[in-house]
């Protein structure tokens, strides 16, 4: 039962520490939390496949001369 409580509160820590980190924290870990945020981004980002787009216009002749 203690184990389940510690992880909600280390897990609504992190949550706090994410989302308001940038406007209530001193400035040491006001620019953690940015970095943190910056770093779940570019993960969250590369989890999904660039898509390849194809150049029409390279395969059709769109000007015909």
């Amino acid at each position: 039962m203690r184990w389940k409580l510690f992880i909600e509160f280390c897990l609504t820590t992190l949550v706090l520490f994410v989302v308001a980190g940038d406007i209530l924290l001193p400035q040491p870990y006001r620019s953690e939390s940015q970095k943190l945020k910056t770093n779940i981004n570019q993960f969250l980002v590369s989890l999904f496949p660039n898509k390849k787009t194809i150049d029409l216009e390279s395969i059709i002749d769109v000007n015909p001369e």
